[in-house]
């Protein structure tokens, strides 16, 4: 029978060991009690130095005194507990620099230990390494907010943010108004030189109204479609930001672009309007600069406020 049972432990050890995420054994007081598994160096270092350390011994205070809470809480309620947090190796006082470099994010499931074998009350802490989901999950909400070729908020986006400081302008008595740009000469440069000076042509137009509007602190941008940009400028009336409108698309066209060898400059057809009453919303504003451009459409100016 002994022997059954160093055998029955041996390959329990053998199992726990296995363990790709480390399992570690907290006391109440925050003390490492024992470390099983981890041994996965891509994505944890060697935790086994913490045993017989406290959170308070090797952690930020900050992150220390969450852990502690956890665990603390575990104990009392006697349910399991779930934490995300991110952290460094080299903030960890101690440890082995042998995993993963720069902060890693970890999902931590914590469940009471049902035995008196380490002297005090204990929790398992499981962490698993979440940095790839994480950054997966960041790239994924950076698509749903912004296109991906100008770094700009995307239409959805911006319309959001718009009726957000919409109603922030409302609450203030402060005016709003909307700029629409468009590349009026953009389906010609896709057509004659392809799609990659199409995409030079977006990236230029872009920088410019970086440079004349989010540079000041005007206001923010938006990309519309492949050629219509949108700015809106808070605290801004129509006729100050009819002059901005001008700004920008002197600086989109007052700089020569090269395709193929064929110098030539970027045109655009600008609308303008401001927020009148209580009824409008994002919608209704960007109703008004289509049609402001729509009836540039026979005319030698190129901006116009509606």
């Amino acid at each position: 029978m002994p022997e059954q049972l160093a055998k029955a432990q041996s390959h329990l050890d053998a199992i726990a060991n296995a363990f790709p995420d480390p399992i570690f054994i907290m006391g109440e007081d925050g003390t490492y009690l024992d470390v099983i598994g981890g041994r996965e160096r891509a994505l944890y270092a060697d935790g086994r130095s913490l045993v017989g350390r406290k959170y308070h011994d090797v952690l930020p205070k900050e992150m220390a005194d969450r852990f502690l809470k956890v665990v603390q809480i575990t104990l009392k309620t006697g349910r399991l507990q779930e934490i995300e947090y991110a952290l460094s190796n080299d903030e960890i006082d101690g440890i082995e620099q042998n995993g993963p470099q720069g902060t890693q994010w970890y999902e931590a499931r914590v469940y009471p230990v049902d035995t008196d074998a380490y002297g005090q009350p204990a929790v398992l802490w499981l962490a698993i390494n979440i940095t790839r989901r994480k950054h997966m999950e960041e790239q994924l909400e950076a698509l749903s907010k912004y296109d991906p070729l100008t770094g700009l908020l995307n239409r959805d986006f911006f319309l959001g943010v718009l009726d957000e400081e919409l109603k922030r302008t409302r609450l203030n008595n402060e005016p709003l108004s909307l700029i629409k740009i468009d590349l009026e000469c953009f389906r010609n440069v896709v057509d004659t030189f392809g799609h990659e000076a199409g995409d030079r042509a977006i990236l230029h137009a872009t920088h410019a109204l970086k440079k004349v509007i989010e540079e000041p602190g005007l206001g923010f941008l938006g990309r519309l479609s492949c050629d219509q940009f949108m700015a809106a400028l808070p605290g801004m009336k129509a006729v100050d930001a009819f002059r901005v409108a001008k700004l920008a698309q002197q600086a989109i066209s007052s700089q020569q672009l090269e395709f193929n060898g064929i110098r030539t400059c970027l045109t655009t057809r600008g609308g303008v309007t401001e927020v009148r009453d209580e009824s409008d919303n994002a919608e209704t504003l960007f109703k008004r600069v289509n049609q402001a451009i729509a009836e540039l459409a026979n005319s030698r100016e190129n901006t116009k406020i509606a």
